[in-house]
């Protein structure tokens, strides 16, 4: 039952029924409406003008009086239940009988006033249902947000673990595949190592799988309480035991970085160019920078793998980017600009 509402401020519709027209014109024009935020106040003088006006306008307050040709007021406020639950109701009347009394206590309307009616026992009356009408959208305002702001918040995170997902997955399934070749090649000669290389292959399926749940949970990131040098670390270690390639790492900060999610999101930079390299490029050579240079962080990664030939962004560098763009920076996948074939991937990050 809105009219509007603009930056919490509310305004109001009004509509009075009597078939006196005089006093509908009277009460139209003499009371200062604007001083309780009514924009419009409309006049019927019969309860049929007043439901077609009901149909086409939006009525907070109805004031009508009871005893009308055709159709009483009662009649015309049981309508206005059935259509219009939410309009308060207020019945103006010439005789002090009780059963008129009882009657408007039976249609819940919100009042029940002796004509002629004086603007000093109308007026608070209206007040203070327009104030609780008030107080009643601007609820109803804050619920929608709320519920709107619910709803973007579940797609987010709905995005999110799509994102993780896709970086987990591509990184365990790809590191999976490159083990199992080497064991398959030392198998097949018989050579030591081979079993070895499938317990590793286990251990980094089970590893994933763990990865999986913790995406999926809504706990707080296994990261908590290491810093990003250690977790970058700890992750080039395991991909150069695992994988047959080199890796040549460099990171210098100074200062130790402890924030979740930039752990979080520069760690999953690094495990999706390292997974895009190897899957894409058919890299075997990488080489890793991380350095802090005026008030950023500033991430290189290099591969010998076939250039980016700069065609759209899949699903892992996509969420990648948005990631970034989180934390307030900005990420670039390009061909290699010097003499070395392969590509380039940077990150900026402001800290």
């Amino acid at each position: 039952m809105e009219k509007a509402l603009a930056g919490g401020i509310v305004i109001f519709s009004i509509l009075i029924v009597d078939d006196h027209k005089h006093l509908v014109e009277s009460m139209m024009t003499t009371i200062p409406w604007e001083k309780y935020r009514v924009s419009q106040v409309f006049g019927a003088h019969s309860g049929i003008e007043a439901l077609n006006i009901l149909s086409n306008q939006e009525i907070h307050l109805l004031i009508t009086d009871i005893q009308m040709p055709v159709m009483s007021g009662f009649e015309l406020i049981e309508k206005v239940r059935e259509g219009w639950p939410d309009i308060d109701c207020i019945l103006l009347t010439g005789f002090a009988e009780f059963q008129y009394a009882r009657r408007a206590i039976e249609l819940q309307a919100s009042n029940y006033l002796l004509k002629p009616v004086r603007d000093e026992e109308l007026l608070p009356l209206v007040s203070d249902l327009l104030n609780n009408q008030r107080r009643k959208m601007l609820e109803r305002s804050r619920m929608e947000w709320l519920e709107q702001a619910s709803e973007i918040s579940v797609l987010e995170e709905r995005r999110r673990i799509a994102y993780d997902l896709h970086d987990i997955l591509g990184h365990t399934l790809t590191n999976t595949i490159v083990q199992l070749e080497i064991a398959e090649r030392l198998l097949e000669t018989k050579k030591e190592g081979g079993l070895e290389r499938v317990k590793q292959t286990q251990e980094l399926v089970r590893q994933g799988l763990a990865d999986v749940r913790q995406a999926l949970s809504t706990m707080k990131s296994k990261d908590e309480g290491l810093d990003l040098e250690v977790e970058l670390e700890r992750y080039l270690s395991e991909v150069k035991a695992l994988a047959n390639v080199s890796i040549t790492s460099s990171i210098e900060l100074p200062f130790t970085i402890i924030d979740p999610l930039c752990i979080k999101i520069v760690s999953l930079a690094l495990k999706e160019g390292i997974t895009n390299g190897l899957r894409h490029g058919k890299a075997n050579e990488f080489e890793f920078d991380l350095t802090f240079q005026d008030e950023r962080l500033l991430f290189k990664l290099w591969n010998n793998g076939a250039s980016f030939d700069g065609e759209k962004p899949g699903l892992g560098l996509t969420g990648m980017r948005e990631r970034v763009k989180q934390l307030g920076g900005n990420m670039e996948l390009k061909a290699s600009q010097d003499e070395r074939v392969g590509s380039l991937l940077t990150l900026q990050i402001p800290l």
